[in-house]
């Protein structure tokens, strides 16, 4: 089966320093280096197993495996969620946008319906779209492993709510959305995070590339291909991450190939960097990553050269293919 993720593209009240982004030097805007020593957040590990775990308990239990605070339950932006949830399946849509006029229709983006329920200034959305057959893992771990989705995921909202409703169609299935609302920083403009963490075990071997925007750059002849698991580096809402070079080696020191993601002008809403490897990695086995770059947060500019490693799974299943598109 195919599965439909969306990302939305973080909506502001205002103009206001902070959106997450990724994006080189522009224009002719120049920055002197720093001299601060940009380090890797340290990562607690993995975290409590919760029975009935939702999407945004998933979510916050990524996010404490590398130290991060959970996002909040809101119960207004769950009924945001809802409503969302609600106009996707009677409308059989896939999008984060609502057309005036249609069933259930309740506001034309995520801020505007966010705000029929509670105070806020910004809003951001994941949806996924689930056919009829019966997947083995949960749509939120398919979003996450897409690298794009998993910087949002990663970012620093302070609240969520999500909500699920069923599609009546000869092809039933069901629409689930997770909205997010407000920013709480809570990384340090020297740290960064990475996934996979540094001393992670059982991570991925293998991804489908059907996310979009394609990591892989635009109109990649990868599309739809089986890859390394993507390894990303986030930061804060200011950050901006440039990858200089990017080194991953297996456990004999063999090098492997990976892409880092192009920076483009449509990046320029992203906190994350992204280096996926061409072919699937090996099972059980210890790779070593060396990313070098360039950090910017606002005015400040600093160099970094981070080192870690991690586990690969022993599992040897294939990855189950899914579509994933980001709405910029």
């Amino acid at each position: 089966m195919r599965i439909s993720f969306c990302l939305c593209v973080p909506v502001f009240a205002l103009a206001i320093a902070g959106c997450a982004s990724k994006a080189g030097k522009t224009g002719q805007e120049e920055f002197a280096y720093s001299t601060v020593v940009v380090e890797l957040r340290p990562a607690p590990g993995a975290a409590r197993a919760q029975a009935g775990q939702t999407a945004l308990d998933y979510v916050n239990a990524r996010r404490e495996e590398v130290g991060l605070p959970a996002i909040a339950a809101d119960h207004g932006i769950e009924a945001a969620a809802s409503a969302h949830a609600r106009y996707l399946a009677m409308n059989r849509a896939g999008t984060h946008e609502e057309i005036e006029g249609k069933p259930g229709f309740t506001g034309a983006d995520v801020l505007t319906r966010v705000r029929l329920h509670t105070r806020a200034h910004s809003a951001s959305e994941v949806v996924a779209l689930i056919g009829a057959s019966q997947m083995q893992s949960p749509p939120i771990e398919h979003i996450f492993a897409s690298p794009y989705h998993r910087g949002a995921l990663l970012f620093d909202w302070a609240r969520g709510g999500e909500a699920s409703a069923l599609v009546s169609s000869a092809s039933a299935g069901a629409v689930t959305v997770v909205d997010f609302a407000d920013i709480a920083p809570a990384l340090a403009d020297h740290e960064l995070i990475a996934w996979p963490y540094d001393g992670q075990t059982q991570v991925p071997a293998a991804w489908i590339d059907n996310e979009q925007p394609d990591p892989m750059g635009p109109e990649s002849r990868y599309r739809g291909q089986v890859l390394g698991y993507p390894i990303t580096l986030s930061g804060g809402p200011n950050a901006h991450i440039e990858l200089k070079s990017f080194e991953l080696r297996d456990a004999r020191g063999s090098t492997i190939p990976c892409r880092i993601a192009p920076l483009a002008l449509a990046d320029a809403a992203r906190n994350t960097a992204i280096c996926t490897p061409y072919e699937p990695l090996r099972h059980a086995t210890r790779y070593t990553v060396r990313a070098q770059g360039t950090l910017r947060q606002l005015s400040k500019r600093a160099r970094f050269d981070l080192s870690w490693a991690f586990t690969t799974t022993s599992d040897a299943a294939r990855p189950e293919s899914v579509a994933v598109t980001g709405q910029r």
